[in-house]
């Protein structure tokens, strides 16, 4: 019945009689590889969008107020990243080039959500959302005091408040419960744990949960922590960033996962196509011995305003103190890994992407160039996926994690007649990220055009001047 539904679909979908009333879409894309992970078609079309809707793909000639000549590009859904720190247009501004249409903050979350959704009104040039963040209303339950929010155990008082605060948060529209549990030491126990994921099957939303790292980096307690409070509440969940975690261990996750999932389980994971992570220079995750945790020495730590590596304790101490708030770059991972992930069925692709406040600061180069890095290195030149997987991964799977409690997310990840027009057009010879550890502030190359919302966002590789169309995406919908 499945493949019976969408055949269905791409038929509709060549011969539908959608037609602009003056005989004009507002935009046309003419003769690229239209792409559409769902259904499987993949060939060339001419996909006429009006509004904010895609309202045909044809292979007949059509017209448009604004005409985009795609011959020998790819015609994509736009790029849905769940894992993206940096919520602002700065940060936006890399993430459009690099062909992202919809750009959430998922693991760290936000609370309380409308004043955050408020803030970005009119200034958003993609999409954006946010789950119901544990972490801050832990903080919030705290006083404001970070020490005790991410070391204590809570009292039963605060523990309910902790929970009646998270369930606020998803009542203000939040996708999901973010929960970046390895930031918080050993403070939470397993009755708060219980309760989140109790919350989270109530629900019926997703946990995105940062696992907490055993000190052994061989040791898979903290993944087998979450798959053992998923079979006990039934509650869904997504494990971020599977390769920077796993480390030597992803072979080992990637199996629990599908174990988990043929027992009937709703599990996931998402990787980003780095041999580094980034995080605090002051996080809870340096609060044990991180050394053996990484299996690295201060060499491997990386200074992004310089640079420069760690030489030992006594400057890692001395930066520790002097940039509480300083950002590092760990050099954990190997390309081994990276490719054991990415080879795996439906290992989604997001970026971790950090927050930027200048686009001249220097960062972690995942948030300036994941989705171009994999359809031009992974894809193109190393060959470990498909180009048609690639984009499902990027587009496709993204949308399908979120859409069961996340209505707009219905259509988005397609390139279908009645989707969203959230379409990233790019050239698969070229597509490559520029973007480097040495020289992170560089746009990628050869993403074309990106359309959002039907707007023109990125048009010849160059970003439109004053086009803010995203808008916010919550479980409440439009």
């Amino acid at each position: 019945m499945r493949y019976f539904i969408q055949l269905m679909i791409a038929v509709c979908i060549l011969i539908s009689p959608a037609v602009a009333a003056d005989g004009l879409y507002d935009i046309a894309i003419i003769g690229g590889r239209v792409i559409d992970p769902e259904t499987g078609l993949d060939a060339v079309r001419n996909v006429g969008v009006s509004g904010n809707k895609i309202m045909i793909i044809s292979k007949d000639k059509i017209k448009g107020k604004v005409v985009l000549e795609a011959a020998g590009l790819v015609v994509s859904p736009g790029f849905i990243d769940l894992h993206a720190h940096g919520q602002n247009t700065i940060a936006q501004t890399y993430q459009v080039r690099d062909g992202v249409t919809t750009a959430l903050e998922l693991e760290g979350g936000a609370y309380p959500i409308t004043d955050k959704l408020k803030e970005r009104v009119g200034t958003a040039l993609i999409h954006y959302g946010y789950s119901s963040g544990h972490a801050e209303v832990r903080v919030g339950v705290k006083n404001g005091d970070m020490k005790r929010a991410f070391h204590e155990v809570p009292t039963e008082k605060e523990l309910k408040e902790i929970l009646a605060g998270v369930e606020e948060g998803l009542d203000e529209g939040g996708i999901g419960i973010g929960l970046p549990l390895d930031y918080f030491s050993r403070g939470v126990t397993e009755a708060e744990l219980e309760g989140i994921f109790r919350l989270a099957a109530k629900r019926g939303v997703t946990i995105f949960v940062h696992i907490r790292m055993s000190d052994d980096a061989s040791n898979p307690s903290g993944y087998e922590e979450m798959i053992r409070m998923t079979r006990k509440t039934g509650a869904s969940l997504h494990m971020v960033h599977v390769v920077s975690t796993g480390l030597e261990r992803v072979p080992l996750y990637l199996e629990m996962m599908e174990k988990a999932r043929a027992d009937g389980f709703d599990v996931t994971t998402e990787l980003y196509p780095y041999t580094a992570g980034s995080t605090g220079i002051n996080s809870g995750i340096f609060d044990h011995d991180w050394q053996k945790k990484f299996g690295v020495s201060y060499e491997a730590v990386e200074w992004p305003p310089t640079g420069e590596r760690f030489t030992g304790k006594e400057m890692w101490d001395q930066y520790r103190a002097d940039n509480p708030e300083g950002i590092v770059i760990i050099h954990a991972m190997t390309e081994q890994w990276v490719k054991q992930a990415m080879s795996h069925p439906g290992v989604m692709i997001a970026s971790d992407g950090m927050p930027l406040d200048t686009l001249d600061q220097r960062a972690h180069p995942r948030g300036m160039g994941t989705f171009a890095r994999v359809l031009g290195k992974y894809v193109r030149e190393d060959g470990v996926i498909s180009l048609p997987d690639a984009i499902s991964r990027m587009s496709y799977l993204p949308a399908k994690r979120l859409e069961s409690f996340t209505p707009d997310m219905k259509h988005k990840g397609r390139l279908q007649v009645g989707s969203d027009a959230d379409i990233t057009i790019f050239d698969p010879v070229n597509v490559i990220d520029r973007a480097t550890f040495a020289n992170p502030n560089q746009y990628s190359k050869g993403i074309i055009h990106v359309i959002v919302d039907g707007k023109i966002v990125v048009k010849d590789e160059t970003l439109q001047d004053s086009v803010f169309p995203g808008k916010p995406i919550t479980t409440k919908g439009r």
